[in-house]
């Protein structure tokens, strides 16, 4: 989907053609944090079934708590409460990687410093834990599948 909306933003959103491009790193970063937490989350899930369940159970609410379709900026409470919707962008740590892309892509301007330094060091701990655990588990692991 990336590759086709970049130059669509670059054809057709002047104010994005140039920082459009810097979205692909801030995508593998996105990449990486996504192939940590899903390492983490399968190891487990070979050996405690009920992971699947509690992950498809977690995944509907968070969707709608992630700002996807909106911005933490545009929510009512914003103005009047700036210190909460700085917890609540950083407690869901997908909201800085959706930041970090969308600022490139959409409003033609620099991630934020502090989404990108999140996003980072969240997709270090996220690909130390998913290798942590799959390299703690992969013998009971075999034996399970």
């Amino acid at each position: 989907m990336l590759a086709v909306l970049v130059p669509l933003n670059i054809v057709l959103l002047p104010r994005t053609r140039e920082t459009a491009l810097l979205a692909l790193p801030v995508m593998l970063l996105v990449v990486a944090l996504t192939a940590g937490l899903s390492l983490a989350l399968a190891s487990l899930n070979v050996l405690y079934r009920d992971i699947e369940h509690l992950v498809s159970s977690l995944l509907l609410p968070w969707f709608f708590l992630t700002p996807i379709l909106y911005t933490v900026d545009s929510l009512p409470q914003a103005k009047t409460h700036p210190h909460l919707m700085q917890v609540l962008h950083y407690v869901n740590f997908i909201g800085p990687a959706v930041d970090a892309v969308r600022d490139p892509l959409f409003w033609g301007k620099l991630p934020n410093l502090g989404d990108m330094l999140y996003l980072i060091v969240a997709a270090l701990i996220a690909l130390t834990l998913g290798a942590f655990l799959f390299r703690r588990l992969d013998d009971r692991i075999a034996v399970e599948l």
